[in-house]
């Protein structure tokens, strides 16, 4: 299939969702005051199509017009959605030696994400074929807006025109709750040739982080922090990692993780300061979407959970 192919596909397809959904009238709905829905994916690698037989437990599952239509069902069912995706879109099938990843940015603009982070192998064509990419969803005509770049630890003043597409942070207001999202990525030694990240130095991802979370609580006065880490989830203390961040950085409610391609089928919970941070990863290939869902009275969390919802056709 083609790539106009698959750009009218997305408005076609079909897929069970295997979450019970909440009526929009329903008083326990996501459109109620406080409440907010999590869904997201993580190195998704250009796996467009789902996969084939052959593929072990993940055979048939994914697809992004699946997941599409997966999305479209939960928005219309729940009202208070961010779509978000912790970084790796490039890298794995031909669709990214064909496009270099343009028509993945592309996609998921259709898709209708809010805000992403950038992984290691978003860098893997250098940093002009990724501005590349980016403009190529910014262009694109389409009714869904470009979707928010998010990162704090990337130190982009060697490369502006990358710098000025990546925000440290966003904020975003529901129906009786505000979120704040930022983002991290992983170290570039060992993972990305010096000349594909010229011009961007990375910054300790703790350390970045504090100054953001504390804008964000005292300044933005979010209800919600979200942090998308491209840390990966237990890297058992050799660098910095999901589980080790609740303890570092005080006040963050959610961490939407990728690199490792780890499979929760629900999210880990670990205690800190402001009560429990919420730490997810749904695997790889967009064979799942994870969902949080948050209870928000008065500024703290009342009520959270999160599942992994297999896409299937």
């Amino acid at each position: 299939m083609d790539r106009r192919d698959f750009l009218a596909s997305l408005g076609a397809a079909t897929v069970a969702s295997q979450v019970p959904l909440r009526a929009a009238g329903d008083p326990a709905s996501a459109a109620a005051s406080g409440r907010i829905t999590l869904l997201h994916t993580n190195d998704t690698h250009s796996r467009i199509e789902p996969f084939g037989p052959g593929n072990g437990a993940i055979s048939g599952k994914g697809g992004i017009a699946r997941r599409a239509t997966l999305v479209r069902q939960l928005r219309q069912q729940l009202g208070s959605v961010l779509l978000l995706d912790a970084g790796d879109t490039f890298q794995g099938t031909p669709y990214f030696n064909r496009y270099k990843g343009r028509l993945d940015y592309q996609l998921m603009r259709m898709v209708g994400y809010d805000a992403g982070t950038l992984g290691n192998h978003d860098f893997d064509n250098g940093v002009g074929m990724l501005i590349e990419a980016m403009e190529a969803m910014e262009q694109l005509k389409h009714p869904n807006p470009p979707f928010a770049f998010l990162n704090c630890n990337f130190d982009c003043k060697g490369a502006p025109a990358l710098g000025k597409r990546i925000r440290p942070y966003m904020v975003r207001d529901f129906p009786g709750i505000r979120v704040g999202i930022t983002g991290v990525g992983v170290a570039f030694t060992g993972l990305v040739s010096p000349r594909n990240h010229e011009g961007i130095t990375w910054r300790d991802p703790y350390e970045a982080l504090k100054p953001i979370v504390k804008q964000l609580r005292e300044v933005e006065k979010v209800d919600l922090v979200v942090v998308l880490s491209h840390l990966g989830y237990n890297m058992n203390g050799s660098a910095p990692d999901d589980l080790q961040m609740p303890g570092r950085v005080a006040g963050i409610d959610a961490i939407i993780g990728g690199h490792s391609h780890t499979f929760l089928e629900t999210p880990t919970k670990v205690a800190q300061a402001r009560g429990e941070t919420l730490i997810f990863q749904v695997g790889f290939g967009g064979v799942n979407l994870g969902r949080l869902d948050f209870a928000v009275a008065r500024g703290a969390v009342k009520a959270a959970s999160g599942a992994s919802m297999p896409v299937l056709g």
